[in-house]
């Protein structure tokens, strides 16, 4: 790092104006004097250093108050966007450079190394198609557009670790800081409850904070409507944990991700049990059913795995971690009564309760519940949807009008709970099957690579989470999220043909 000082000085106003932000000491107006000082600071800083402090900032972005109709755009789109001119312009090779080291390469092997790439612009193109049939084209260019932005990290990462090797274990505890930063402010939310009534931490957190990260319109509208709350016919409401996240199924999802990095960094420090151990008590608190019905299909592989491992070919590679990944099972399991007695605690008159969490669990497979029952209707809706429109689709962003409402609704959450049918519903077969091409080319990757690198096989391990978890909801849309998820697989990349690959830098 070029100069440390100067890093964690930056680093530490973006927290403090975050703080002070989303809380309402100071006006929303200081973030935009913030976000200059991190422009600034993006512009004349090394690139890496750069890049360190936007990861270790994911949590942490929030919202540019511009004017009254305009303040929910997020400052990382500015920054990421600066990041990557930086590259462009700093890094950038000549003509007659790229010329020469393209024409060392085999077709085949260049377009082996950016299959991603290719696959991702194919996918946007197919976006682009599929505006032309949206009832609302701007808010389909407006989905391109935040797609666009984010991929562009990925870009970056992969062309950064090419040219610095070192980067790539420096990005690694980056990503465990940003998980870190949001289980922090996690807990600090559980803790809040125990002081507050659940209703006035309700209208505190909308009032101020949500807006202060998102927005006016959706601190007004989670003011009135959200999904904050577990409910039970005999016992007063519980927290869902949510973090900094507008839901609690976000911030799940995007505590498994941070796991990868606390999982992977567990051979250097025993000390990333502890983050383990609250990510998974964090997963519980969130009360995301969906998170952990995905979370028995990796587990139920690691069980096999250790039954049948001296018939396994794998074993010397993945022996130590399956062993990890088996106590974070039984952490898992163990979780469920703990936190329902820190849960049962949590209000006047709690009676130390252990089942709270396997009551909500029990409901699962509940068809009349509510949540499911919605669900099932809104897959309905979809499925008839896709056969009704299977090339393009109603339109990339324009789900709602799947289930007849107002495009305006897409704020609201509306979502086909499935991230593979909002995909086929908004951008037709075409664009689900480049999707599934997509994480294909990973899981495959991952598969092949994962015996040369064991932060390969920790991935691999919860990007089966992650893509179970996939049918059940959208939040890997998330922009905090899929941010996240940008920088735990730009690092799966360079390994493959690294001594052949070049950089577009």
């Amino acid at each position: 790092m070029q100069n440390k000082f100067t890093f964690y000085i930056i680093l530490a106003v973006e927290i403090l104006t975050v703080i002070l932000t989303s809380v309402g000491i100071v006006e929303r107006e200081a973030v935009l004097i913030m976000t200059g000082v991190m422009i600034f600071y993006f512009i004349f800083s090394k690139i890496e250093d750069s890049l360190i402090l936007f990861i270790i900032s994911i949590p942490l972005f929030i919202a540019l108050s511009i004017s009254e109709n305009f303040d929910s755009m997020a400052n990382w789109r500015i920054l990421l966007a600066i990041l990557f001119l930086r590259l462009f312009f700093e890094k950038g090779l000549s003509i007659k450079t790229m010329k020469d080291k393209l024409g060392q390469w085999k077709i085949k092997e260049k377009f082996k190394h950016y299959l991603m790439e290719y696959l991702v612009v194919l996918f946007l193109i197919i976006a682009v198609l599929s505006i032309f049939v949206a009832a609302d084209k701007v808010v389909g260019i407006k989905k391109i557009l935040f797609l666009v932005n984010i991929f562009l990290l990925y870009i970056i990462i992969r062309n950064v670790i090419f040219t610095n090797p070192e980067m790539r274990s420096k990005i690694i505890k980056s990503g465990a800081i940003a998980g870190i930063i949001s289980l922090i402010i996690g807990y600090g939310q559980l803790i809040l409850i125990f002081f507050k009534p659940l209703y006035t931490f309700w209208q505190w957190w909308a009032d101020k904070v949500i807006p202060a990260f998102y927005g006016h319109e959706l601190g007004k509208l989670l003011s009135v409507s959200n999904t904050w709350f577990s409910y039970y016919p005999d016992k007063n409401p519980t927290l869902r944990m949510f973090s900094v996240f507008p839901d609690s199924h976000s911030f799940a999802l995007f505590v498994i991700i941070g796991l990868i990095f606390f999982v992977y960094l567990l051979k250097e420090k025993k000390s990333f049990w502890v983050p383990i151990i609250l990510s998974f008590l964090a997963i519980i608190f969130s009360g995301s059913r969906a998170i952990w019905v995905s979370a028995l299909v990796p587990f139920f592989g690691i069980i096999i795995l250790a039954i049948f491992k001296n018939k396994t070919k794998i074993k010397e590679h993945s022996a130590p971690f399956a062993k990890k990944f088996i106590i974070m099972l039984i952490i898992f399991i163990l979780a469920f009564p703990a936190s329902s007695l820190i849960y049962s605690f949590s209000y006047q008159g709690g009676d130390g309760d252990t089942l709270l969490a396997f009551k909500r669990a029990k409901t699962i497979i509940d068809i009349d519940e509510l949540s499911v029952k919605s669900r099932m209707g809104i897959w309905k809706a979809s499925f008839q949807s896709i056969l009704k429109h299977p090339i393009l689709g109603v339109g990339i962003g324009n789900y709602p009008v799947v289930l007849n409402e107002d495009i305006s609704a897409a704020k609201k959450g509306a979502s086909a709970h499935n991230l593979y049918l909002d995909v086929a519903s908004e951008m037709g077969i075409l664009g689900l099957i480049v999707l599934l091409m997509i994480f294909f080319e990973i899981f495959k990757l991952c598969w092949k690579k994962f015996k040369e690198d064991k932060y390969i096989l920790v991935f691999f391990f919860f990007l089966v989470w992650i893509l179970i978890y996939n049918l059940f909801d959208v939040v890997l849309l998330n922009d905090k999220v899929l941010l996240l998820f940008m920088v735990a697989m730009a690092l799966v990349y360079p390994i493959e043909n690294h001594e052949k690959s070049i950089s577009i830098s």
